[in-house]
């Protein structure tokens, strides 16, 4: 899974920015929904960017999975991921 063809990310003080230049929309991201689409650039599937978060941040309720997989279910939806 990776970004689609015509997506391009951009990083920004507040997260980030996804821009599909085809239909030209734009989708703002939060820092930690940034990080996701970072790791993801970067090579790395859903249970490695879920493992890497959470190395990183407490997961007690074991959200960090769950909301990687709606983060990257929902980008897919759109036509983000390819």
């Amino acid at each position: 899974m990776q970004l689609g063809r015509y997506v391009k990310f951009r990083e920004e003080q507040f997260g980030g920015v996804l821009f599909e230049t085809q239909s030209e929309k734009v989708y703002t991201l939060n820092e930690a929904a940034a990080s996701i689409v970072r790791a993801l650039r970067d090579g790395r599937d859903a249970a490695g960017i879920a493992a890497s978060l959470k190395a990183r941040f407490a997961d007690p309720a074991g959200a960090i999975e769950r909301d990687v997989a709606n983060l990257l279910s929902d980008l897919g939806q759109k036509g983000l991921l390819s």
